[in-house]
C-alpha cells in the first residue's frame, strides 16, 4: 500500500485499487485547536518497552500509563532552573530518560525520573537544545549544542564527544531513524528554520531532505516504518514515506503541532495548544484525547 497526494486529497493505492479520501470530511479529523488552557507541550516521547507516554512543557515533566488520559508529574532537580528544551528515552530501556534544560545541559535518570544526574562531561557548554536517542542502541544518544554542533554519547550520557558541526542552519529538533544507509547504523534528521536536514550517523555530510524549505519546529521518525518521517511547521503537518526525499502536506490538523511521538502500533501522538491529539492511522486523521 502506498500513499500519494492529489490536490486536497490523500490517495491510498492498494494494488490495482485506488481509494480517494478527502481529509476535510473525515470523522475525527482535527480542524481547529481548542482555546489554550494548558502550557504548550514542547516534547513527547513514547517508551516502547513500558508503553508509557511522556510529555514535557517548558517547566514540567509527566508520564501517562493510559494513553494520555491521566498524568503523573515527575520532579526535576531543584538546581535545574531553566526551561526544558528536549526529551528522549533510550531504546529498550523504559526507565532511562534524558532531558535537556536550557542553562543546565543534560539531565539523566536511570530509574524513571525518581533520581537525576547531570550529564555534561565533554559538552562545550550547557546550551543543549535538542536530544535524540539512537533508535536501536540503548546507550547511544545525540545532543545538539546551540552554535557548536552535534555531540554523541555511547555510554548513556556519562561522557560526550563532538562529532559534527551539524547542518548550516540552527537545529531545532533531532530524531534518529533506523532507516538503512550505505554506512552507519541509521540516520539523523534535523528540523531547521529552512527545512528538514538529514545525515547518516557516520556523519558523512548533511543534506536537504526534500525541497520543502519551511521553518520546521518538529521532526520525528516512525517507529515501525523505517522510511517514514514526520515534520511540522506553522504551515502544517507533513509526511514523507521515502526518508525525506518527498513530502506530503496533510490537511489535518490545521493548527500547528508542537510535539510528536510515534508508537510501534502505527499510532501517533501530537500536541496542539497544550492539548494532546492522537492519530490511529499514522497521521491521516486525528482526534483530541480526553483528559
Amino acid at each position: 500500500m502506498r500513499l500519494l497526494q492529489q490536490r486536497d486529497q490523500v490517495i491510498w493505492a492498494l494494488g490495482n485499487i485506488t481509494v480517494s479520501i478527502g481529509l476535510a470530511g473525515l470523522p475525527g479529523a482535527v480542524k481547529a485547536a481548542p482555546s489554550p488552557s494548558a502550557p504548550p507541550i514542547v516534547a513527547l516521547e513514547f517508551d516502547d518497552a513500558s508503553g508509557k507516554l511522556w510529555k514535557a512543557t517548558s517547566r514540567s515533566l509527566a508520564h501517562s500509563h493510559d494513553e494520555g488520559r491521566t498524568w503523573k508529574s515527575v520532579a526535576l532537580p531543584a538546581a535545574a532552573q531553566g526551561n526544558i528544551a528536549s526529551l528522549t528515552i533510550s531504546a529498550g530501556r523504559p526507565k532511562t530518560i534524558y532531558v535537556a534544560v536550557v542553562g543546565s545541559g543534560v539531565l539523566h535518570s536511570h530509574d524513571g525520573g525518581r533520581t537525576w544526574l547531570s550529564r555534561n562531561r565533554g559538552l562545550t557548554n550547557s546550551g543543549v537544545v535538542a536530544l535524540a536517542a539512537h533508535a536501536t542502541q540503548a546507550r547511544t544518544v545525540y545532543a545538539y549544542v546551540f552554535g557548536k554542533g552535534i555531540f554523541r554519547s555511547r555510554d548513556a550520557g556519562a561522557s560526550w564527544s563532538f562529532v559534527n558541526h551539524g547542518p548550516s542552519e540552527s537545529v531545532v529538533q533531532l530524531a534518529h531513524s533506523r532507516m538503512p544507509g550505505e554506512i552507519g547504523t541509521g540516520w539523523l534528521f534535523a528540523a531547521t528554520p529552512k527545512g528538514v536536514r538529514r545525515a547518516m550517523d557516520c556523519f558523512c555530510g548533511w543534506r536537504k531532505a526534500g525541497e520543502v524549505q519551511l521553518n520546521f519546529q518538529v521532526v520525528a521518525s516512525d517507529t515501525g516504518w523505517r522510511e517514514r518521517v514526520y515534520a511540522t511547521a506553522r504551515e502544517g503537518f507533513f509526511i514523507s514515506q521515502d526518508g525525506g526525499d518527498h513530502w506530503i502536506r496533510m490537511r489535518s490538523p490545521v493548527a500547528p503541532i508542537t510535539a510528536l511521538a510515534s508508537t510501534p502500533s502505527s499510532r501517533l501522538y501530537g500536541a496542539i495548544n497544550g492539548k494532546l491529539i492522537r492519530s490511529n492511522d499514522r497521521g491521516v486523521t486525528w482526534e483530541f484525547v480526553a483528559e
